[in-house]
C-alpha cells in the first residue's frame, strides 16, 4: 500500500493521514480508483478533499456512476460538498450519462450566486428574525446561521462567501459584541431582575405556544431523513417490493423496552419518529421491546402507552417483540444454512480484539469460530435454544463485513445467551 501514499497526498492529505487511509482496506482501493478515473495525478486542495469525501460515502455497489461524479469532480463541474451530495443522490437513480443536462440541473452546475444576490438573500433571512437577533443577539447566531444556510436562494452559492456577507450583516446589526452576550453576565442579570418580575406577575395564566411538527422538520438533519421510496436499495426489484409492503406510506416505530419509566431523552425520540410520519402523512407503531421479562412490568407498559398520548400521539399498531420470537428463530436458523451465521463461543474481551481493540484502531480479524461447517452452527445453535450453554458461553454472529468502516458491520451478535 505504500505506493498509494503518494497518490494519497497529491489530494492535500497530511502524510499521516494519507498513511493512514493507504492503511485502511475498505477506503483505500476506492479512493484509487477514483484517483484513477480522472486521468490527473495533481489537484488543488478542495477537488481533492471532495474526491476524498465522495470515497469515504460510496460503495460499486451502492454507487455505480462513482466514477462519473469524480471526473465532475476533477474537471470542476462539482465544486462543493452540496453539490456532491446532490450528484450522489441523482446517480443513486439515474445514470447521468445518459442525460448530462438533467444531471447539471439536480446539481447546480453552472450556477452561479453573484455577491449582491448573497448579500440579499442573507438580509432576507436575517430580517425575518430581526426581532428574535435584537432579543437573544449573539446567542442566537448559530440558530440564525443554519436558516441562512438552508435558504433555498443559497443552495449552490460560495459557504465561505455566504459566511461571510452572514458575519458583515450580524456585526452591523447588532454591533461589537459586550456584556449582554456575556453568559454569565445575562445569567447574573436575570437573577437580579427575578424577585422584581415574580412580585409583578399577573394572576393569568401563562400562555405557551408548542413548536410545530411542520417547523421541527423542516431545517438542519432532520429534514434530509429519507421520504417513501427515496432510500437506497442495492437492487430495484427490493425498493419495488418495499412500496409494495408499505403502499409507498412512511411507516416509523417507536420500540422502548417496558423496564422502566421514561425520561426526557424517550420524549425525542417519540416526538421524532412519530411525527416524522405525522408531518409526512404516514404512521407509526409502539412496538415493545419485550425481550427480558424479569426486568419488565405491566406498570412500565401503561405508563409508556400513557406518555405517547400525553405527547399528542395515537400508535397505528401496538405490537410486541415477543409475538415475532418464532418467527426471529427461523429466520437465525435460515442465515446460518446459508453460511451468513455462525456460532461463536468468543469472550467479550476477545470479541473487542477482534474489532480493533479498545480504540477500535488495531488490525481486524475474523474470530476462530467464523468459517466453522454448517451442521456444526446449526448444531451449536440448537443447543443454545435448549439451555445447555451457561451466559455469555455462546452467542449467533451474523457474517457482515469486519473491514466496513461502519462499525455496525462488524458481525454483530443477533442471539445470546
Amino acid at each position: 500500500m505504500d505506493e498509494l501514499i503518494p497518490k494519497f497526498e497529491a489530494l492535500g492529505l497530511t502524510a499521516e493521514k494519507a498513511k493512514e487511509t493507504a492503511n485502511n482496506k475498505k477506503l483505500a482501493p476506492t479512493l484509487d480508483s477514483l484517483i484513477t478515473a480522472t486521468g490527473q495525478t495533481t489537484f488543488s486542495k478542495n477537488t481533492g478533499m471532495l474526491l476524498y469525501k465522495l470515497a469515504a460515502k460510496v460503495t460499486k455497489e451502492k454507487s455505480p456512476h462513482a466514477e462519473y461524479i469524480a471526473k465532475a469532480i476533477a474537471s470542476e463541474r462539482l465544486a462543493s460538498d452540496e453539490q456532491v451530495s446532490a450528484a450522489t443522490k441523482f446517480c443513486a437513480k439515474n445514470d447521468p450519462a445518459e442525460n448530462e443536462q438533467a444531471f447539471d440541473d439536480a446539481c447546480g452546475v453552472g450556477v452561479v450566486v453573484g455577491d449582491a444576490e448573497i448579500a440579499a438573500q442573507v438580509k432576507s433571512v436575517l430580517d425575518s428574525i430581526k426581532d428574535t437577533l435584537l432579543s437573544e443577539r449573539y446567542r442566537a447566531q448559530g440558530r440564525a446561521l443554519g436558516k441562512v444556510k438552508s435558504a433555498p436562494g443559497l443552495r449552490w452559492a460560495d459557504s465561505g462567501k455566504v459566511k461571510g456577507a452572514f458575519d458583515a450583516q450580524i456585526q452591523a446589526l447588532l454591533g461589537p459584541k459586550d456584556e449582554r452576550d456575556d453568559p454569565a453576565s445575562v445569567k447574573k442579570a436575570a437573577k437580579k431582575a427575578a424577585p422584581k418580575a415574580e412580585s409583578a406577575k399577573s394572576n393569568e395564566p401563562r400562555k405557551w405556544e408548542p413548536a410545530s411538527l411542520e417547523s421541527m422538520f423542516a431545517e438542519g438533519e432532520i429534514s434530509r431523513l429519507h421520504k417513501a421510496g427515496e432510500n437506497p436499495q442495492i437492487k430495484p426489484e427490493l425498493m419495488a417490493e418495499h412500496l409494495r409492503a408499505t403502499g409507498g406510506q412512511v411507516i416509523t416505530r417507536f420500540p422502548p423496552e417496558p423496564n422502566g419509566f421514561l425520561h426526557i431523552g424517550h420524549a425525542k425520540a417519540i416526538n421524532v419518529n412519530f411525527g416524522y410520519a405525522k408531518t409526512h402523512g404516514g404512521v407509526c407503531n409502539l412496538r415493545y421491546d419485550d425481550t427480558n421479562p424479569e426486568a419488565e412490568e405491566q406498570e412500565y407498559v401503561d405508563s409508556i402507552l400513557e406518555i405517547v398520548r400525553w405527547l399528542g400521539f395515537e400508535p397505528a399498531q401496538i405490537l410486541y417483540s415477543s409475538d415475532y420470537f418464532q418467527q426471529l428463530y427461523e429466520l437465525a436458523v435460515r442465515l446460518i444454512e446459508r453460511g451468513l451465521a455462525y456460532v461463536c463461543h468468543c469472550t467479550g474481551e476477545q470479541i473487542k480484539e477482534q474489532r480493533g481493540g479498545e480504540d477500535k484502531r488495531g488490525p481486524r480479524f475474523a474470530c476462530a469460530h467464523r468459517e466453522r461447517p454448517i451442521a456444526e452452527s446449526l448444531a451449536e445453535f440448537q443447543k443454545m435454544k435448549e439451555g445447555r450453554y451457561a451466559a455469555n458461553e455462546a452467542t449467533l454472529r451474523m457474517k457482515m463485513d469486519l473491514e466496513d468502516n461502519n462499525t455496525q458491520m462488524w458481525d454483530l451478535v443477533a442471539y445470546r445467551i
